[in-house]
Parts: structure tokens; C-alpha cells; sequence
């Protein structure tokens, strides 16, 4: 076969098999209109049942039969989760619907079309390693699902791996996903309007035909059974797409009702002591100081001031520290005891004065601040802003609305301010105050006050009347007075 006679048998197959699939009869309305759009950068941000993942499945067949040869890639949280999604109940589905004789490869995950292009299937949350293994092709689409669950950067992912994939084919990346609690990351601020050059498209299960009835029918049983479910992050999320936090998956128990003071620092006689705790980092994670204080009059904790920085050497840190200790005069400094070295010079060259951090149980640790937090026994001023709105984002690990175990902090979230506060909280002493001994004050009108002291008085006249040579049974001896088998020496 000629290559000019190979080109003709290839057109008439790609004619032969778009003639048997027909995005317009396969979609909905708005499946349709968001496969239509002409973005380069395209979101769909839907409740649960409303079709996200098979939109990506027609998608990904719809461009693969337009352009032969073309590669397309399907992204999952893992390669796991991703075969579970588009494999079988949407790949192969529409293949025996439309008779497409796409070829499938379970160990590669390859869907391989008659006119040779490849839709691929894997994951990319697991760590920075399997993002990198994108690297190397090019694609004509990438449809990544879940995009409100990834634990790795995004950004890197989407900007730095998988538009310059796309660039030699002016191809399209589309990021799928519902609510969740990661309010943090680039899916969220491309859903909330936050980040530029996206187009976004919107819709509910309502809009999808095939469930919309089922749909209806499983709200009205929760509001007929299950009324308080309604009022759960959960509800909001999947039937309402609301970007919530479930209070029970955050890591700190923070509340701006029970934890922020408004004032200035409450004035007591005392001096206050300062504590600063320090998180290193350089780049992307940045060093975090956290500066809180105490008073042996109170049983507060009051955090005054948190700041953060990238790119900071240990000439930097150590300057920082003398900076704050300026203004503070710690009583102690706790910092990240990870980097040895670091800690070591900012002492021993910087005369920094640092204590590293005891970061073993950590999650124990946490639980006690809770119950601090919880009790309103911390308050966090007003230079304090970058720190509360860390511990009012950062959420355990979840796999599919339940906590993972061990419980781990998610790692796409910023905790650096967090952990530089729960460094120097274990070191302060606000728990061991206790209120002061008050003298009693008897009422001589009321009798079951002034009695019990004079009846005690009386007996203490009789008894020295009866034995003027008593001793004071007040009198505190040397225990040693009288032991006479013992030598004592001058």
C-alpha cells in the first residue's frame, strides 16, 4: 500500500466511525457546549452524578476520532482510582455502543483507535515522580479528574509539565471535580473566579437527563429521613458543589467566635513572657515565625504576631530572629529541629539561642492544643491574619469524606505557620497557672460563719488553762531534732 493509498484508507475509516459516533446525539446540552468551547483551559465544576467523568470520556473519544494519530490522557488521583473511573463503565462502554473497535491494553492502561491514536490512562497525585513521567509527549487533550482532591502542585503539574505537552498541537487541558474541603490550590481558585485565562462551566445533576428524576428523589428522601444531613459539609459539597470544610477533617480546631481577641494585650501587673517558634523552609516552602506570650496572672496564651518568607538563607533566619527579639525579648526560641547544620550555625556563629523542636507525636501534640482552642484558652491578635486563615484550611488526609489512618496533614495545603505555633505552644506555661489563695472573709452577722473560729478559740483557752506548759502544737520541728542515733557534724 501506497502512503497516498494508506491516507485514503485512514479518511475512509475516520469517516466510517464518526458516522457511528455523533457527539450531538452522545450529549447533553451542556456536555455539549463544553466540549464545543474553543478554550485552551477549560473547568467543569458540577455536584456528584452530574456526568463529569463520562463528559471526559466523550471528550477524550470525540477529539481521538477527529485527529488520527493524536494522543489524548486521562488523569486520575492514582492509576488505580483512574481505571476505576473511565475504564470500564465509560471507555469500553462507548466503545461497544458506537462500535468504535478501540483496542484496550490493561497493563499499559492504552485505548488505541483504528486511525492510531491513543487515549491514555494514569495517575498523577502520588508524588512529583509520577507527575514527571508526563514529560516527553505530546497531547491533543488532558482531561484531569478529581482536580479538587490533588495533593501535588497543580500549578507545576498543569503550567509547567502539561501545557508545554500541548503547545505543539495547540491542544486542550480540562480539569473536572466537585467540592471539596481543600479551599487552597489551583482547581478552587479557578472555580471561585481567582484565577485568570480559564473557562468555567457550571451545572447540577438536574441537568443531567438520565438521573435528573433519580436525583430529585434522592433529595426529597433526605429531607423526608435524613433532615440533618443537610446541614453537614458533606451535603454542601456533593449535592450543592459549595466549597465548605468539614470542622471535623480540620487539623486545628480554631474559631474567630471563641479565639481572636479584638483588643489590645490584657494589662496585669506581671511582665508577659515571649516565646517565638520558628518552621524552616527555603523554596516553594517558605520559614515561618510565630511569636505568642503568657503571664503568670493569666491562664492565656496570647499569639501576637506570625510572618513568613521564601528564599531565606540561615544568615536570613538569624537575622530575622535577632529582629523580632528586639521588639520581644524571648524568653526562649523554638525551632524546626530537622536541619541539624542549620541550628548549629545560628548558634554557634549567629549566637541565636535556639532550642530545636521535639516533633515526635505530633498528632498527640495537636490534640492537646484543641482542647485549648476549644476552651478559649488561646487568643490571636490582629497581626496574626496569614496564621488563622492556615488553621482554618488545613484538613486531615480524606479518602472519599473519611479520615485516612494515621491521620496526616494534607500535603498540598500550607501548614508552615501552624507548625511554628504548635513548636512554641509547647513550650510556654499559661497551663500551670492556677488562681491566687484569697483570705476568707467571715460575716460576724451570720453565726455559722464566726462560730466554728470562736468555738475553736474557746478550746484552745481550756486546753492552756488546763497545761499552761503545753507546746505550741503550731511549732514546726527539724526532723532530725530528735533523732538521737544519728551523728551529727559541725
Amino acid at each position: 500500500m501506497t502512503p497516498q493509498e494508506a491516507r485514503e484508507w485512514l479518511a475512509k475509516l475516520q469517516k466510517s466511525q464518526e458516522g457511528k459516533f455523533k457527539l450531538e446525539d452522545a450529549a447533553f446540552k451542556q456536555q455539549l457546549d463544553f466540549v464545543s468551547d474553543t478554550s485552551r483551559l477549560k473547568a467543569l465544576f458540577c455536584t456528584r452524578r452530574a456526568a463529569k467523568s463520562y463528559t471526559g470520556g466523550l471528550y477524550l473519544i470525540s477529539e481521538a476520532l477527529k485527529y488520527p494519530g493524536c494522543n489524548c490522557l486521562f488523569i486520575g488521583l492514582t492509576r488505580q482510582t483512574a481505571h476505576g473511573i473511565i475504564w470500564k463503565d465509560i471507555l469500553r462502554e462507548l466503545d461497544r455502543k458506537y462500535q468504535l473497535n478501540i483496542r484496550f491494553n490493561e497493563t499499559l492502561l492504552t485505548a488505541t483507535l483504528p486511525n492510531g491514536s491513543v487515549i491514555w490512562v494514569t495517575g498523577a497525585d502520588t508524588d512529583e515522580q509520577e507527575m514527571n513521567k508526563l514529560l516527553g509527549k505530546k497531547y491533543k487533550l488532558v482531561v484531569i479528574d478529581e482536580a479538587s482532591m490533588f495533593s501535588v502542585n497543580m500549578h507545576q503539574l498543569v503550567y509547567g509539565v502539561l501545557k508545554p505537552a500541548t503547545a505543539d498541537q495547540r491542544g486542550t487541558i480540562c480539569l473536572l471535580g466537585t467540592a471539596s474541603n481543600l479551599t487552597r490550590g489551583l482547581f478552587y481558585d479557578v472555580t471561585t473566579k481567582k484565577e485568570p485565562g480559564w473557562s468555567l462551566h457550571v451545572w447540577t445533576a438536574f441537568d443531567n437527563p438520565h438521573v435528573a428524576t433519580q436525583w430529585r428523589e434522592e433529595l426529597d428522601d433526605i429531607q423526608s429521613n435524613r433532615p440533618a444531613f443537610k446541614e453537614t459539609a458533606l451535603f454542601k459539597q456533593w449535592y450543592l458543589n459549595e466549597w465548605v470544610i468539614d470542622e471535623d477533617a480540620l487539623v486545628y480546631k480554631f474559631s474567630r467566635t471563641r479565639n481572636v481577641l479584638h483588643t489590645q494585650l490584657l494589662q496585669f501587673d506581671t511582665p508577659y513572657h515571649y516565646v517565638l517558634g520558628i518552621d524552616l523552609g527555603h523554596s516553594p516552602d517558605p520559614s515561618a515565625f510565630v511569636v505568642a506570650c503568657y503571664n503568670d496572672a493569666s491562664p492565656f496564651l496570647f499569639v501576637t504576631h506570625a510572618e513568613k518568607h521564601l528564599n531565606m538563607d540561615v544568615t536570613a533566619v538569624a537575622e530575622k530572629i535577632k529582629q523580632l527579639d528586639k521588639t520581644y525579648n524571648f524568653d526562649v526560641r523554638i525551632i524546626d529541629g530537622s536541619m541539624k547544620m542549620a541550628i548549629a550555625e545560628m548558634n554557634g556563629r549567629h549566637g541565636c539561642n535556639v532550642i530545636p523542636a521535639d516533633k515526635q507525636g505530633k498528632e498527640h501534640w495537636i490534640n492537646l492544643l484543641n482542647s485549648d482552642l476549644i476552651q478559649s484558652r488561646v487568643f490571636f491578635l490582629n497581626d496574626t491574619e496569614d496564621l488563622k486563615k492556615e488553621m482554618e484550611s488545613l484538613v486531615w488526609e480524606t479518602d472519599n469524606g473519611t479520615i485516612k489512618i494515621p491521620r496526616k496533614e494534607h500535603p498540598s495545603l500550607p501548614n508552615h505557620n501552624c507548625d511554628a505555633f504548635l513548636y512554641l505552644w509547647r513550650y510556654t506555661h499559661a497551663y500551670l497557672h492556677t488562681k491566687p489563695i484569697l483570705p476568707v472573709k467571715i460575716d460576724m452577722t451570720k453565726q455559722e460563719q464566726w462560730e466554728p473560729a470562736h468555738l475553736k478559740k474557746l478550746e484552745e483557752q481550756v486546753k492552756d488553762q488546763q497545761n499552761p506548759y503545753r507546746l505550741d502544737s503550731n511549732i514546726n520541728f527539724d526532723d532530725d531534732l530528735f533523732d538521737f542515733e544519728k551523728d551529727d557534724y559541725l
